[in-house]
């Protein structure tokens, strides 16, 4: 995994060397593949692909941007044209607004389940002592949104037979601004893979599309900004003197990963009157995982005899290639949708410090994400309310037999084959969602339509369990090892639980 550091020369008569490596695992992907990457998308179970026209399209179906002709308003200018919008008639006069601004802000509230007898450290003679396991333990957390969408008109006329051309940015972090939450932890820990630090990192995607024949149809592409680089550390106390004051040299290059995002949509018809109101999506998005790798690190000590060199590797927040078909109809004001995700988890794979230590690591499997959501607009007075409602499932990454299946670690002590070594926690996971949106009208000093829509989120998780069985043998020694021992430490559990998220958007078309 990368080049070992040159150690730097000790000022002790005696070193030993020790060389060791540790690295993070590939988990979850983002917030956005949990939850929902807008307040429009939460509310209607993220079924958007064939509809998206606003902001968050960079996520959800890039080719959305290119798609601005139904963005419109009827110009109240009139007794007339008053008359005819309130008994429900069309006008000839209408203004698009392509532009959009939008600020968001994700509020989740665990309530995770993890059933484990209380695990023990059992070393005869020596004392035993519990061991605490955190994986339920999570406090709410939260992320920021941020959407921008420009008409590229605005810059210089399009040619006619192009209907709408915009470049759009879409971006969610942390609540607290961090943008990355490196969750480094064993495999053989109890962790949510889907759910808590593992979702904590930002997502930047920016792109742009055209539409033709009046929206009729409509390309997009975008890139899905990742992270990649290296990384060096070295800490000595060599010439200080003193172990508390080391001296620290440091070094990281980091560099952008992007992944490609790229999406289609046709709406018949607009060609063909007989099916107005069914509209078509596609869209795909290509794998992407923070990698710092190599990162090399050593220490020197004085008065001790350790000069340690380490070898770590940070390879996380793995998105997978995408590919998702959609499909919706609106009549009477009614929109139905439905998305169709299939996820191809089965690429993911660990850094080379994992592949040389442990042997027998579950792999994801790909899984096939089932969506649908319904809204519903009503006309008033003064702007539009939408109401809508949505459902998915998100079926588990891991296998039935992740948390039995047999592996080996390989360590500075022994080398061990145990069934169950591995802990996974991934659920089977019912999404519900309700919301509203409700469109303001052009008014005063404000230059367009002020938006604003909440979304309600309640995620159910299947409950899981896992039997194991204490079995653990270690190979170097050719000994098993006591059973009570081995299952006081890594006992059978289930888990489960649910999440409550609400989202508040507000953004303005200009």
């Amino acid at each position: 995994m990368g080049a070992t550091m040159k150690s730097k020369k000790l000022l002790i008569p005696i070193t030993f060397l020790f060389f060791t490596g540790i690295s993070a695992n590939l988990f979850a992907s983002s917030f956005a593949d949990t939850f929902g990457f807008s307040a429009e998308g939460m509310a209607r179970g993220n079924a958007m692909t064939a509809t998206v026209n606003d902001w968050s399209s960079v996520y959800y179906n890039v080719a959305g941007l290119g798609k601005t002709q139904n963005i419109t308003e009827a110009v109240q200018e009139g007794e007339m044209t008053l008359k005819l919008r309130k008994e429900g008639e069309e006008t000839d006069e209408k203004k698009i607004y392509p532009n959009q601004i939008a600020l968001g802000f994700m509020y989740v509230i665990p309530q995770m389940n993890l059933n484990i007898p209380q695990r023990y450290w059992y070393d005869p003679p020596n004392p035993s002592f519990p061991l605490k396991t955190n994986a339920k333990d999570m406090e709410p957390y939260g992320f920021t949104t941020v959407g921008a969408v420009v008409d590229i008109n605005n810059l210089f006329k399009m040619p006619d037979f192009i209907s709408s051309a915009r470049l759009g940015l879409g971006m969610g972090m942390n609540a607290d601004l961090s943008l990355v939450k490196v969750n480094d932890v064993d495999p053989r820990t109890h962790d949510f893979l889907r759910h808590g630090k593992e979702i904590q990192r930002a997502i930047i995607i920016i792109g742009g599309a055209l539409g033709y024949l009046n929206d009729a149809i409509g390309l997009g592409l975008g890139v899905n900004l990742a992270f990649s680089g290296k990384a060096n550390a070295y800490m000595d106390t060599s010439l200080t003197g003193n172990p508390q004051i080391p001296i620290t040299e440091s070094m990281m290059e980091l560099k952008v990963a992007p992944g490609i995002v790229a999406g289609a949509y046709l709406s018949p018809g607009k060609i063909f009157s007989a099916i107005d109101g069914l509209e078509l999506g596609a869209s795909y998005r290509q794998e992407t995982v923070l990698k710092i790798d190599p990162f090399n690190a050593g220490a020197g000590i004085l008065g001790g005899v350790i000069e340690m060199t380490l070898m770590l590797a940070i390879w996380d927040y793995y998105s997978p290639h995408v590919i998702t078909g959609g499909v919706a109809y609106t009549r009477w004001g009614l929109t139905i949708s439905g998305d169709i995700n299939y996820e191809m988890w089965s690429r993911s794979t660990l850094s080379k410090v994992w592949k040389s230590s442990c042997i027998g690591i579950p792999k994801y499997n790909d899984i096939m994400v089932y969506k649908a959501g319904l809204k519903y607009d009503i006309p008033l007075n003064v702007g539009t309310l939408s109401l809508m409602t949505g459902y998915s499932f998100i079926p588990s990454i891991i296998g039935k037999d992740a948390g039995t299946k047999p592996g080996i670690r390989f360590d500075s002590v022994s080398t061990r084959l145990a069934f169950g070594m591995y802990n996974f926690l991934d659920n089977d996971k019912h999404n519900a969602s309700l919301g509203f949106k409700y469109t303001l009208p052009k008014m005063g000093r404000f230059g367009g339509q002020i938006v604003f829509t909440v979304s309600y989120q309640l995620q159910y998780l299947v409950p899981k369990s896992v039997s194991k069985t204490g079995f653990s043998y270690d190979i170097g020694a050719g000994t098993q090892d006591d059973p009570l021992q081995t299952y006081l430490l890594n006992p059978s559990y289930s888990y489960g639980g649910m999440n409550h998220s609400v989202f508040v958007e507000v953004g303005m078309r200009i």
